[in-house]
């Protein structure tokens, strides 16, 4: 595959900004759990909240993946669009967000319903 036929979304696995790492010393208000057995993927995916006049933000997101590259490519971005943002800005991202951001093909979609399972598991871990 030449870089120019290459998916969107390898450059973002190639060079994951938002990966958890092991020694990451942070308090994560939110944690939520997915996976696609049918993939053999999962997905963790950490919330950190900033209090910003009598609202939630996202302060920081971070994500662990096991699975395809896809996967880890859209945690990635997921990570990024959700810095910022309130928890009903957060709610409404959709797979379509993901499809269009990434370039997804048909049957990499399942990796973008994994975060989104995650992400809501973690905005309910979080109390959200």
């Amino acid at each position: 595959m030449t870089q120019a036929s290459a998916p969107v979304w390898q450059a973002r696995f190639l060079r994951p900004q938002h990966a958890l790492a092991d020694c990451a010393i942070m308090q994560w208000q939110g944690s939520g759990f997915a996976d696609t057995p049918a993939a053999d993927a999962r997905c963790h995916l950490y919330l950190a909240a900033q209090a910003e006049a009598g609202s939630k933000h996202i302060a920081q997101a971070a994500f662990a993946v096991f699975g395809p590259p896809v996967a880890i490519a859209c945690a990635d971005w997921a990570c990024e669009r959700l810095q910022g943002r309130t928890i009903e800005r957060a709610r409404s991202l959709t797979s379509r967000d993901f499809e269009q951001a990434l370039g997804l093909a048909p049957a990499e979609r399942y990796a973008a319903l994994l975060v989104l399972d995650a992400l809501e598991a973690a905005l309910t871990d979080w109390g959200a």
